[in-house]
């Protein structure tokens, strides 16, 4: 009887400090592996290899659940691949864990827009903004917008703020512009890059700080 209740003692000790402890899966060790994950994610995108850098991408996500450039890079590989729902199902995941990355909010409204959806696209585009005024991403869906709905000189000033903050416009896009009576800037050097999202960067100073385009 004594070996007994020495050993439901000796078990109950070892559970208090179990329970005491933090959990295994979310520490230093496994955000850092995360974090890891996304710069890889990154580097296969780069080479265009699309597939491989949304499992990295997953990857970080199971090693820290609450890891926002995980969510963020899912949700940027569906965008390129044009698979919208599930881009903006992970923009707002990658938002429930960080609040402060502009190019998150402008991603999601630019697939937002795309989707029709313009009451919250625009309020995402402006949340971009507030957080950064120099989004070039937001600007440029905006002039998107305002081309869309014909009002050509609210397209011409957002696009100028757009190229402005750096932002390269589709070729086709520029032309409907000035067709349209705009009188666009110069743009950065290099060819114009058909796509968005386009630039994204490093976010060094989230809570969630990681790898992100």
């Amino acid at each position: 009887m004594k070996i007994t209740v020495c050993a439901v003692l000796a078990l109950s000790l070892a559970l208090s400090t179990l329970c005491a402890q933090d959990d295994p899966l979310s520490t230093p060790e496994t955000k850092k592996l995360a974090k890891g994950a996304v710069e890889l994610g990154w580097q296969y995108f780069k080479k265009g290899n699309y597939e491989t850098a949304l499992r990295r991408f997953e990857m970080a996500t199971r090693r820290d659940k609450s890891f926002a450039p995980g969510y963020y890079g899912m949700a940027y590989v569906y965008s390129v691949q044009g698979k919208l729902d599930d881009a903006i199902k992970y923009y707002r995941e990658s938002l429930k864990y960080d609040q402060t990355y502009p190019y998150t909010y402008a991603n999601l409204g630019y697939a937002l827009l795309q989707k029709e959806q313009y009451d919250e696209a625009l309020k995402m585009l402006d949340k971009a903004l507030k957080l950064d005024p120099k989004c070039g991403e937001a600007h440029l869906s905006y002039a998107n917008y305002y081309a869309y709905k014909e009002e050509w000189k609210k397209a011409e000033a957002s696009a100028n703020k757009a190229i402005e903050c750096g932002q390269k416009l589709h070729p086709e896009f520029r032309k409907l512009l000035e067709k349209n009576g705009a009188q666009l800037k110069a743009e950065p050097g290099g060819a114009a890059n058909g796509s968005q999202p386009m630039r994204s960067e490093t976010n060094q100073t989230s809570s969630a700080a990681g790898s992100r385009r």
